[in-house]
């Protein structure tokens, strides 16, 4: 992998782990198991699990600032590559699909690198502050937050890019970007309601940004009872989750697929208008 291209993937990963750690891994008795580490990862406080109210959510966008900088930087890698492909490498073959999975390929690499110097640092810090106890179950929850945060990660990333195609790259990020505040904020609604309320199970179902709090959901098939809080266990599953964003990845994989096939030669740069 070259130095140049995945650099900012390992300074964003170190800088934001090391700021995570600090900031959010402060056990009262100088003492965590590692599934309790990674709630605090996935908007718990303590022994609190996340709330619906407004600070939780701003809150809840510092954990994610790692992915929105991928999502910024990495972001628009395939859209700049397209637009390269579209004069010196589409003008000689037709093969757009080889081309286009090659690149996804690229992006699935950026954002295993960020994963790695992001949760490699987070844990090798708390490790020297405090006494991690390292658990079974702790390393399978680890996996399943990794996994849900790199599905959602890439799918917000292509979703920048495939916008960067229509509007431009600046655009494409503020759009998708402000689409996961919305997403946020309207969660913000189901303050105050009980967790049986019908209504609030519908908000919870209907916006897929919860599928990344790990304590409002059961274990599903996965082996963990206990380990989770499990607030809104009746709504919200680890397995359910997981389907259910590989599922919104895979279509917007397919859309672009489809716009790129369609994409004429790009004669116009869409970030300044000019040719």
């Amino acid at each position: 992998m070259k130095l140049r291209r995945y650099g900012w993937y390992v300074a964003i990963g170190v800088v934001c782990g090391g700021l995570l750690s600090l900031s959010r891994i402060n056990p009262y008795g100088g003492q965590i198991a590692l599934q309790d580490l990674v709630l605090q990862l996935s908007g718990s406080r303590g022994n609190f699990v996340m709330g619906l109210h407004y600070g939780a959510m701003v809150d809840f966008g510092f954990l994610l600032l790692p992915f929105f900088l991928y999502q910024f930087y990495g972001g628009i890698q395939l859209y700049r590559q397209f637009c390269v492909a579209s004069v010196y490498v589409f003008s000689r073959t037709t093969n757009r699909v080889k081309w286009y999975f090659t690149e996804l390929w690229g992006l699935c690499k950026g954002l295993l690198v960020l994963q790695v110097f992001l949760q490699g640092t987070t844990l090798l810090v708390a490790a020297l502050r405090w006494e991690v106890m390292w658990t079974t179950e702790g390393w399978i929850l680890l996996g399943i937050h990794v996994l849900l945060f790199t599905l959602w990660t890439l799918t917000m990333a292509l979703g920048v890019n495939l916008l960067a195609l229509i509007w431009g790259s600046s655009a494409g990020f503020l759009v998708v970007f402000a689409l996961q505040a919305g997403m946020l904020a309207a969660l913000c609604a189901g303050n105050g309601l009980e967790p049986s309320d019908p209504t609030l199970a519908r908000l919870l179902l209907l916006d897929p940004i919860s599928r990344l709090v790990l304590g409002w959901q059961s274990s599903g098939i996965f082996e963990l009872e206990g380990m989770l809080p499990a607030q809104y266990g009746h709504v919200l599953t680890l397995s359910g989750s997981l389907l259910l964003l590989v599922l919104i990845l895979v279509a917007v994989v397919v859309l672009g697929l489809i716009v790129i096939q369609k994409k004429d030669i790009l004669v116009s740069n869409l970030e300044t208008g000019g040719v």
